[in-house]
């Protein structure tokens, strides 16, 4: 069953709490580091390793995007967070977003 937000929250830009934002930052790296060792398991397998290696980069960089983003939502200063993302497109997509 779903909980109705606040009327603060439902208003377009209400900022979310930050233990809200400490715990999606959580549950992203924790998906991140279950995405990471899938595709470490994966990897061990040469002959998986050889028939799908773009998709076992494609595992990594799920991996890395969550962590980026787990990072951007834990930061005192989102965008120095978002300016320190290593990964192109996702800092570009983000700071789009933010520039809205």
């Amino acid at each position: 069953m779903s909980h109705p937000l606040p009327a603060a929250c439902e208003a377009a830009g209400a900022p979310h709490s930050p233990a809200l934002l400490g715990g999606i930052a959580t549950q992203l790296a924790t998906l991140a580091e279950d995405a990471e060792a899938f595709g470490i398991v994966l990897c061990s397998d040469g002959a998986v390793a050889a028939r799908y290696l773009v998709q076992l980069q494609q595992i990594d960089r799920l991996a890395q995007s969550l962590r980026e983003m787990a990072n951007v939502l834990r930061a005192g200063d989102p965008g120095a967070a978002v300016a320190a993302i290593r990964l192109g497109d996702l800092r570009l997509a983000l700071e789009q977003i933010d520039a809205r």
